[in-house]
Formats: structure tokens, C-alpha cells, sequence
């Protein structure tokens, strides 16, 4: 598939990546059939496709984890490499397509070693604010959301200094969350709408608040992260 350019999207669950997803569509770039029904904390879907969902998420299983209990390894059997490349083929003939499964942060290797020209794209949000929202979701004490948030964003920022993309901060205030939309979608090559609508500032309900304190890890690869922010 010389011809098309697909755009990976990476980043932790309850951390925008739906919203990223959904200015990648706004720009032009095909997604094919997503998880697009409204639910309660994603009113306008989770923008995932169902095939890269679930076949990953058994691929955490059979590798002995699972999404909020990453493997230390990871192995591709032959049917999910099979699921993998049939998904891809469905894709010929788009010139610019693109999928996000907050899973792919686990996953990353296995679709670069077969898409080693993809154009990645990541989105970080406070690790407070997914710990909390992980918490009201899931029952997730604080301290198992945060050991959560590390696993995925010191591999967002692994993946970002191997192979310099761009990424940006999920922020909760709208004006500046369409600019860092608008850039990231720039520095991608993207035709960006002067409003993008897919963002809703209204739907990050949950915040991190003034004074939290986050452990050393934590703190530094979200530092890492936001030096390298567009």
C-alpha cells in the first residue's frame, strides 16, 4: 500500500484520543466502520474499529495481560497478525487512512514492522485527571489509575523520541484545544478546518486539581511529554 498513508493514533484511554480520531475524520482521513454510537461517556463513539479492538485485546490475553494490565511482552500469533494484515487490506485504495485502539500503545511494533511508513500521531492528558476519571469509570483506586497512565505514556513517550511525531496535551479549554488541534494536524500535512467540531470540552468532566501530588515516575514522563508537545 505505497500509494495511501496511514495515520496511527496513540494515547492512554480517557485521554481524548476520540476527539483526535474525530479531527482526523474531520480532515479528510478515512476511518471505515468505527464504534461511532453515542454512549454515556463518548457521545459521539469511541471512533474505534471493531476488528483492531477486540482482535487486540485478545492479543493482550493471550500474551497474559490485558488493556489496564499491560504485558511486559509481546508476542503476535499467527491469527492476529492474519486479523491485523486483512485489516489493512480492507484499507487499499484509500490514500489517506487512519484507526485508533488506545490498546496500540501496547501493540505499536507489530503494525510498524508491517507499516513502517505510517504517520503516527499521539495525544497525552494530566495523569490525575485519566486517574480520576478511570476511578469513576472502572472503580480504579487513584493509585492503580496512575501505575496505569505510566505503563501507556512512557511508552507514548518512548515511541515519540524513536520516531519523532507529533503529540499534543488534551486540555479542557476549548479555544486552546482547537489550536493544538489545528497544529497537529498541520505538522501531519492535514488540511485543518479553521473550527474543527469534533472536540467537546464539555465531556472532559473530570480534572486534575491544584495541589495534587503525583510519584517521581509519573511526574517525569508527564514532564517528558509536555516538553515535546506541539
Amino acid at each position: 500500500m505505497s500509494d495511501s498513508t496511514c495515520y496511527i493514533v496513540l494515547g492512554m484511554h480517557r485521554s481524548g484520543t476520540s476527539a483526535l480520531t474525530g479531527a482526523l475524520l474531520e480532515a479528510g482521513v478515512y476511518l471505515g466502520r468505527v464504534l461511532d454510537r453515542s454512549i454515556r461517556r463518548n457521545p459521539k463513539g469511541l471512533q474505534e474499529p471493531p476488528a483492531v479492538l477486540y482482535m487486540q485485546e485478545d492479543l493482550l490475553k493471550v500474551n497474559g495481560g490485558s488493556w489496564d494490565n499491560p504485558p511486559q511482552t509481546l508476542h503476535w500469533p499467527p491469527l492476529h497478525a492474519a486479523v491485523r494484515d486483512l485489516f489493512i487490506e480492507s484499507r487499499k485504495g484509500m490514500e489517506k487512512w487512519g484507526f485508533k485502539d488506545p490498546r496500540t500503545l501496547l501493540t505499536l511494533q507489530g503494525w510498524l514492522d508491517v507499516l513502517p511508513k505510517a504517520r503516527p500521531l499521539g495525544i497525552f492528558r494530566h495523569p490525575m485527571a485519566v486517574a480520576r476519571s478511570l476511578e469513576s469509570r472502572n472503580g480504579f483506586p487513584i493509585g492503580t489509575g496512575l501505575e496505569v497512565w505510566l505503563a501507556y505514556n512512557a511508552r507514548l513517550l518512548h515511541w515519540r523520541d524513536e520516531l519523532n511525531f507529533p503529540i499534543i496535551e488534551c486540555v479542557s479549554d476549548a479555544a486552546e484545544m482547537k489550536v493544538k488541534l489545528q497544529n497537529l494536524l498541520e505538522a501531519l500535512d492535514l488540511e485543518s478546518k479553521t473550527d474543527p467540531g469534533f472536540f467537546d470540552a464539555s465531556l472532559l468532566t473530570v480534572q486534575n486539581e491544584a495541589g495534587d501530588t503525583l510519584p517521581t515516575p509519573v511526574v517525569e514522563v508527564w514532564n517528558g511529554l509536555r516538553d515535546r508537545a506541539l
